[in-house]
């Protein structure tokens, strides 16, 4: 609304004669925008509705300008990130991993019986359901994070520098948020659950993106068959590499920082 009150104030401004102009801004349907256009004196702008295509060339500019949004790498529902944009999230993650050897961790979620939401419900609702999921996982992960909507009702999130017990955690906060979610339906409360699968790399070697991608998918599948709402993990992808000799040995890390803290032992002590 803030938006809108802005253009508003610059539209007065610049109020001028002659012909009539129009500004379009497309946005997701809602009932009560009369009735806050209304509210805030605002009756020049109207909401035109698109969704019964009488007005074929607007409709035609919502489908370019969603089009335009799919490029960009953003899912239009939800805002999150989507397929196209997470799959290049994932490789350039996985070279960053594999040049700093860090970890990268992928867990992949599904809704349970979201099918039966949308067939019982209808879609809006369903396009309600996805909304609030995204916004859990907005609010749970970090800004390196990479959060997608990657299918219909899949999910996945991204988290490099993050191994496999760290990841594990954020899942089940985000479990616990979404089964807290009441999600309004016309008049009835949904609470919806979700499978999830991990899978991950220690850093060892140079993730795998497709490999990474399937384990975390098999992981997920389990949950379902498992009975739903759990999250499963995969083992470990670089667990049986060895220690790598050209990074610096623990015990050295160990000595190193613990340098910075250990008092400075007096002139001519033996340090034993």
């Amino acid at each position: 609304m803030g938006e809108l009150e802005t253009l508003e104030r610059e539209l007065r401004l610049h109020a001028a004669g002659g012909d009539v102009s129009a500004l379009v801004r497309l946005i997701r349907s809602d009932p009560a925008w009369p009735q806050v256009l209304r509210s805030r004196r605002m009756e020049q702008w109207f909401v035109l509705p698109l969704n019964d295509g009488a007005y074929t060339a607007l409709a035609e500019l919502k489908r370019h300008m969603e089009e335009l949004t799919a490029l960009q790498g953003q899912d239009p529902l939800t805002g999150l990130v989507n397929r196209r944009g997470f799959d290049q999230a994932m490789a350039l993650e996985a070279e960053r991993s594999g040049r700093f050897r860090t970890p990268l961790t992928l867990c992949v979620m599904d809704i349970d019986d979201f099918k039966a939401v949308n067939d019982t419900y209808g879609h809006v609702c369903g396009d309600t359901v996805l909304k609030t999921i995204a916004s859990v996982l907005q609010a749970e992960t970090r800004l390196i994070d990479t959060a997608a909507r990657i299918g219909g009702e899949e999910f996945a999130i991204l988290l490099p520098g993050t191994g496999l017990l760290r990841a594990c955690k954020l899942l089940e906060r985000i479990q616990a948020a979404v089964v807290e979610a009441r999600i309004r339906c016309g008049d009835k409360d949904l609470s919806v659950t979700m499978s999830m699968g991990v899978a991950s790399y220690r850093g060892k070697q140079i993730p795998d993106a497709a490999l990474l991608m399937e384990e975390a998918d098999q992981a997920m599948y389990r949950a379902k068959r498992a009975g739903k709402n759990r999250i499963e993990a995969a083992p470990i992808l670089d667990l049986a590499l060895g220690e790598d000799r050209s990074l610096v040995h623990q015990n050295e890390k160990r000595f190193l920082f613990s340098s910075f803290f250990a008092p400075s032992p007096l002139a001519g002590e033996d340090r034993g």
